[in-house]
C-alpha cells in the first residue's frame, strides 16, 4: 500500500514512518524544507516536497504519487507555555484550509482513504464523566478550526477516518520537556482539588492506532475514534507520580485564580478542563491496545530517556 503522509516530521510522524515501513507499505512523506526532506529520507521513506498550504502544488504531488491512502498529521503548534490566540493562527489555517486543499486533492487522486488526525479535547469537557465519540464538541472560539476540520472531512464522499488522539506524550516533544524541567524546579503545580481528567496516548501507540486504521479500511473508513491510553487518571494522581520518576520536589496545590493571574485564564482553562476519554470504540472494532496502557507506563519511558538530560525552562 502506498501511503502519503502530510506532517512527516513531527512528533507523531517520527513515531510512524518507521511503523510504516516495517508493515512494507511505500510511504511518501512531505516536507516544506530541505532540511525536513533530509530527515525523512533518514527514516526510509521518499520524500516530495510541498506544503499543505498550497493547493495547487499539493494536487500535483498527489497526481503523481496516486497514494492509496493520505495520512494528515500536519500542525504548526507553537512553542510558547502560554496560549495567546494570535500564535495559532498558522495552525488553525493548516487545520482549515489545508485540510480542505488535501480533501480536494484527495478526491481528485482517487485516494481510498484519508486518515486525518484531530484531537479528544474538541468535544466540551463533561468532569468525570466518560467522554465519547459521539459525546457533544466544544463551542469554544479556541477549536473553532478543529471543528471546522472535522466536518470538511466528514462532508466529503471522500473515505476518511478520524482519530482524535488524548494529550500527546514523547521525550520528544517540547511541551513534554518543559513539563519535565517545569516539574524539577517545582514549578508545576496541581491546580485546584486535580480532580480533573487527563486524558493521555503516548506517539508510540498513535502510530499503532493509525496502523489499525489504516489497514481495516472496511470498518474504519466514516468512523471516528478516540485515541487514548486504557486508564485516564485525575490530575492529583498524574502530576504527583511524574514528580516522583523524576525525584522532583512533591508537586503544590494552587487556587485556580492564582494560576491565571500567572498564565492566563484561556490557558488555565485549556489545560485544567477534565477529559475522561474512552477509547471502547477503538479497541473493539480496530483491535487497539495500546503499548503504554496508563499514564505509569508513559511517564516511566518518559523518565527513562530523558533521564539527568538537562532541560531549560522556557519563559511564559
Amino acid at each position: 500500500m502506498h501511503v502519503f503522509v502530510i506532517g512527516a516530521t513531527g512528533v507523531i510522524g517520527r513515531a510512524l514512518l518507521p511503523r510504516l515501513i516495517e508493515a512494507d507499505h511505500q510511504v511518501t512523506g512531505l516536507a516544506r524544507t530541505p532540511e525536513k526532506l533530509l530527515a525523512v529520507g533518514r527514516m526510509g521513506a521518499a520524500a516530495a516536497r510541498g506544503d499543505i498550504l498550497d493547493a495547487d502544488g499539493l494536487h500535483r504531488l498527489l497526481s503523481v504519487h496516486k497514494p492509496d491512502v493520505a495520512v494528515n498529521l500536519a500542525t504548526s503548534i507553537p512553542l510558547n507555555l502560554k496560549i495567546q490566540p494570535e500564535q495559532w493562527e498558522q495552525n488553525d489555517r493548516i487545520r482549515s484550509q489545508g485540510t480542505l486543499n488535501l480533501v480536494r486533492a484527495c478526491e481528485a487522486s482517487a485516494v481510498k482513504l484519508l486518515v486525518q488526525e484531530s484531537v479528544g479535547y474538541v468535544c466540551a469537557s463533561r468532569g468525570a464523566e466518560w467522554i465519547v465519540e459521539d459525546s457533544p464538541r466544544s463551542a469554544h472560539s479556541f477549536l473553532k478550526a478543529t471543528v471546522a476540520m472535522e466536518d470538511i472531512v466528514r462532508s466529503s464522499a471522500l473515505p476518511g477516518v478520524l482519530l482524535r488522539f488524548a494529550a500527546l506524550m514523547s521525550p520528544e516533544s517540547w511541551h513534554v520537556q518543559q513539563s519535565v524541567a517545569a516539574l524539577r524546579r517545582g514549578m508545576l503545580p496541581i491546580v485546584g482539588d486535580g480532580s480533573s481528567y487527563l486524558s493521555m496516548i503516548h506517539a508510540e501507540d498513535t502510530a499503532l492506532a493509525i496502523l489499525a486504521a489504516l489497514e481495516r479500511p472496511q470498518t474504519s473508513a466514516g468512523r471516528t475514534y478516540n485515541v487514548v491510553d486504557d486508564s485516564p487518571a485525575t490530575m492529583a494522581e498524574v502530576i504527583p507520580y511524574a514528580a516522583s520518576l523524576l525525584q522532583a520536589p512533591t508537586p503544590k496545590h494552587v487556587p485556580p485564580f492564582l494560576a491565571k493571574l500567572v498564565a492566563g485564564s484561556l490557558t488555565i482553562d485549556i489545560l485544567t478542563a477534565s477529559y475522561r476519554m474512552s477509547g471502547a470504540r477503538i479497541r473493539t472494532e480496530l483491535d487497539f491496545k495500546p503499548r503504554y496502557s496508563t499514564f505509569r507506563e508513559t511517564w516511566q519511558q518518559i523518565a527513562g530517556a530523558l533521564g539527568g538530560k538537562e532541560l531549560p525552562l522556557s519563559t511564559l
